[in-house]
């Protein structure tokens, strides 16, 4: 990330067509966190990375 000047790196649950059922090239968010739940948000930065989803997966997230 330092090499490349990249700041933050966004992980989304989607993939660019926001399609529903997302082919497995796009599951970014689930390889760099592990979190399989269908909706969430995967941020990692040179110092941390944090997951946010709704509350159906408070549990799974954690």
């Amino acid at each position: 990330m330092r090499r490349e000047k990249i700041g933050a790196f966004i992980f989304p649950s989607s993939d660019p067509h926001n399609g529903e059922y997302v082919p497995e090239h796009w599951h970014g968010r689930e390889w760099i966190s592990g979190f399989t739940g269908s909706a969430g948000t995967a941020v990692v930065t040179i110092r941390s990375a944090a997951l946010w989803t709704d509350s159906r997966y408070f549990l799974q997230a954690a």
